[in-house]
């Protein structure tokens, strides 16, 4: 017989956050805590990503080659410039592609000058020695926002870790799926951090935006932003916001493109 609970017996009052609200309120309806790197798509966003005394939860979507990883390291590079530091869970690139993506974004020198601020994947992690569920996962998740003061967290992608995860199996999986996000998102809360998790879209689908999320809907429903990202025929890339909790939600999409160095290059 499991353990009886007694939930819910604290008793708060809405007053009780009258001292977290006045810091908020500062600036409410914003998410200028970190910039994408292109004052275009900051202004796109309100600001940028990420909340000073607050949480975010950002998921890029789009199809497979698309971008989507490309745009995760532009976001994080003038966050580590500023002083930020970022743990990047790759869990499908080497070290050494990475490496070379963003030596051509910050430039090797600014990068190398950053060194210590920019945690990569723990090999352990995705070379299939130890086996691992989605709980392990949520433990190192911890501790790099706890132990290394990590201040920024990419997740790329969510499904290899959903896959690569012992403990999901046939009919639950979704529900596991479900109940991570769920713990996600009570962690970025409690901690005040922000994290980026890159999603793929499922292929052979008549579902429009965050429907095209493959997995479980609460991948979106746990999200402070969802962010999706297409190509037309010229190559040119369309970033649309379809979900801001924190901020309005436009009603169109950017355009933009990454210069040679894989930069953010025009918008219009």
């Amino acid at each position: 017989m499991s353990k009886k609970v007694n939930l819910g017996g604290q008793i708060v009052y809405l007053t009780d956050f009258d001292a977290e609200t006045d810091k908020l309120s500062k600036d409410y309806g914003r998410t200028n805590l970190y910039s994408f790197g292109s004052v275009d798509l900051d202004n796109y966003m309100f600001g940028g990503y990420g909340r000073r005394n607050g949480y975010e939860i950002v998921v890029l979507f789009g199809d497979t080659g698309i971008g989507k990883s490309t745009v995760a390291l532009n976001m994080i590079a003038p966050a580590v410039v500023d002083g930020a530091k970022v743990g990047l869970l790759m869990l499908e690139d080497d070290g050494a592609d990475v490496n070379a993506k963003l030596q051509r974004i910050m430039g090797k020198n600014v990068l190398g000058e950053h060194r210590e601020q920019i945690h990569f994947t723990p090999q352990d992690v995705v070379d299939g020695e130890k086996l691992w569920g989605l709980e392990d996962l949520l433990v190192l998740i911890e501790k790099w926002f706890t132990q290394r003061k990590i201040d920024i967290l990419v997740l790329d992608p969510i499904q290899f870790a959903f896959e690569s995860a012992v403990s999901i199996k046939g009919e639950n999986e979704y529900i596991s799926q479900r109940i991570f996000i769920r713990k996600i998102n009570y962690l970025m809360r409690k901690l005040n951090k922000t994290i980026i998790l890159v999603s793929h879209t499922a292929k052979n689908t008549q579902a429009k935006g965050m429907g095209r999320i493959i997995g479980s809907s609460g991948i979106a429903a746990g999200a402070t932003k969802t962010i999706e990202i297409k190509k037309d025929k010229e190559g040119y890339l369309f970033l649309r916001l379809w979900k801001s909790r924190f901020t309005a939600t436009p009603e169109h999409e950017r355009v933009f493109s990454f210069d040679d160095n894989h930069k953010f290059s025009r918008q219009n």
